[in-house]
């Protein structure tokens, strides 16, 4: 059967969604980077002006950032970026928290000296980067810490579920650790959880990991 498009239709269609997914992580870029402040309306005209690219593309990246839910429209407003409060923090730790706790407790079961070493260099690189007051590079840290205990889990689906939170994970942690006093606290945070998972007790494992999650949470609920 014969296309019903022209290959020049064809190559159009083509290039829109090539530059639509090129403003599209131009945008995520921005947002995760604080360029774009949590709040801050979105204008699509005035992004594809800066951009030298039509509206149409704006608007595809814009819809596609509200379907990851790092934009939401506000009535009377139009798009804007989400705002990460204390409600939203609340419900994406309790989350985090359920898919995390499975994730330490094959961690704590099946880990290598190996495994150890490199939690341990993590958080001795978040150390380095409060040592150096370097907010972003300490988050930055910070998730990777996470994404190895998802890793390490051996389960594709806590990767799969644990990647889709993390967006606004970032987002959730620059504006919680930037609320700390010392930054080293954050580092310092994270050695009882290798210390539960080196002992080879699940159950006191996911006990450490809900305290680090929740006493996290009630820390920022109090500023």
């Amino acid at each position: 059967m014969k296309s019903l498009k022209s290959d020049d239709e064809t190559v159009s269609v083509i290039r829109r969604q090539s530059v639509a997914s090129q403003v599209y992580l131009d945008l995520r870029n921005k947002i995760l980077t604080g360029q774009f402040l949590q709040g801050e309306r979105i204008v699509e005209a005035m992004i594809a002006k800066s951009l030298g690219v039509s509206r149409a593309p704006v608007r595809e990246a814009v819809n596609r950032l509200t379907e990851a839910g790092l934009l939401e429209n506000r009535v009377h407003y139009g798009p804007s970026v989400i705002q990460m409060d204390l409600e939203r923090i609340r419900e994406l730790y309790v989350v985090r928290n359920a898919i995390e706790g499975l994730a330490i407790r094959a961690v704590t079961l099946n880990h290598s000296n190996r495994d150890l070493l490199e939690l341990r260099e993590l958080i001795e690189k978040m150390a380095d980067r409060a040592r150096s007051s370097d907010l972003a590079g300490l988050v930055e840290a910070e998730l990777e810490f996470h994404q190895a205990l998802w890793r390490m889990a051996g389960n594709p689906y806590i990767e799969k579920m644990s990647n889709l939170l993390f967006d606004h994970m970032r987002l959730a942690l620059i504006l919680d650790n930037g609320g700390y006093v010392n930054l080293a606290d954050v580092a310092r945070e994270h050695l009882p959880l290798v210390e539960a998972i080196a002992s080879g007790d699940p159950d006191e494992a996911a006990r450490s990991l809900t305290t680090h999650i929740m006493s996290s949470l009630e820390k920022y609920s109090q500023r």
